[in-house]
């Protein structure tokens, strides 16, 4: 065989593995979306009341939070798809632990961005008070596309140190949309 077939024969085998390389490619990115049609054109129940996130806050109303007076643990959410949300948590740490937020898709109760919600938004609590706090968050949630909205239950749990054990403190239902990657 003369040195330009096997010059030929390799960059052939090479083209046609950079083909099935795009090809393979092109339909690992298709599936991964795939899964996020599941969160279109999901049916609101109509018994149930769901506001949608404000999307922002000013620098003031945000140092109102701090101030507010609560009486009971607390979740608000603020943001959309696009630009992610901020989870503002009240809690009274009466135990060393973590805070974070859990999230469930409402009429199939799916839980959402469970790895992304439970990092991010994990707050540690190593000072006790008998007074309420406000502890912070920020993340996407991965899960439906932009204005795509779909019922959400956010839950604020916490995780004692001592024992390891979780407990539900509070939640609160949205309509959210989730982002498009």
């Amino acid at each position: 065989m003369t040195l330009t077939k096997k010059i030929l024969i390799g960059i052939s085998s090479t083209i046609i593995l950079f083909i099935g390389f795009v090809f393979w490619l092109f339909l690992e990115i298709a599936n991964e979306n795939k899964g996020d049609e599941r969160f279109y054109n999901i049916e609101i129940p109509e018994n149930l009341k769901f506001e949608k996130p404000i999307l922002f806050l000013s620098n003031r109303q945000i140092d109102s939070l701090r101030n507010l007076k609560v009486e009971q643990e607390k979740i608000l959410v603020i943001g959309n798809g696009y630009s992610g949300y901020d989870f503002y948590m009240w809690h009274k740490p009466s135990e060393k632990g973590e805070l974070f937020i859990k999230a469930y898709e409402l009429t199939k109760n799916i839980q959402l961005s469970e790895w992304k919600l439970n990092n991010r938004t994990k707050n540690e609590i190593s000072e006790l008070s008998n007074e309420y706090k406000l502890y912070e968050g920020r993340t996407v949630i991965d899960e439906g596309t932009f204005e795509n909205f779909y019922p959400t239950r956010f839950e604020l749990w916490f995780k004692s140190e001592s024992s390891g054990k979780e407990k539900k403190l509070t939640e609160k239902k949205y309509l959210i949309d989730g982002w498009d990657r």
